[in-house]
């Protein structure tokens, strides 16, 4: 069973954080985010290529649709392939 957890996430240069979803499945391994996770972000009218931010909150206010997070971006020591592992690989390939 999926669950959606509504994340507030700093953007680089951004002057606010702003809102996602994202869908985990415990019995698939996916967890929910944690405050400080680094995540990759979906593409937008100004990032066309999509961009990466850090979940500063758990939950949010805002009420409306929200885009969903691609991916967790795990730290080094959690992986153990290369460093560009997943890139090029998702939905906005």
């Amino acid at each position: 069973m999926k669950f959606e957890q509504r994340v507030q996430v700093r953007i680089l240069g951004a002057q606010r954080p702003y809102s996602y979803s994202w869908w985990f499945e415990p019995a698939a391994g996916v967890m929910p985010l944690q405050v400080g996770d680094r995540v990759e972000l979906p593409p937008n009218q100004v990032q066309e290529e999509g961009s990466s931010g850090t979940v500063v909150a758990v939950g949010t206010s805002y009420k409306g649709e929200l885009k969903s997070i691609v991916r967790k971006i795990e730290d080094a020591y959690e992986r153990e392939d290369d460093l560009w592992a997943g890139f090029g690989e998702g939905d906005y390939v």
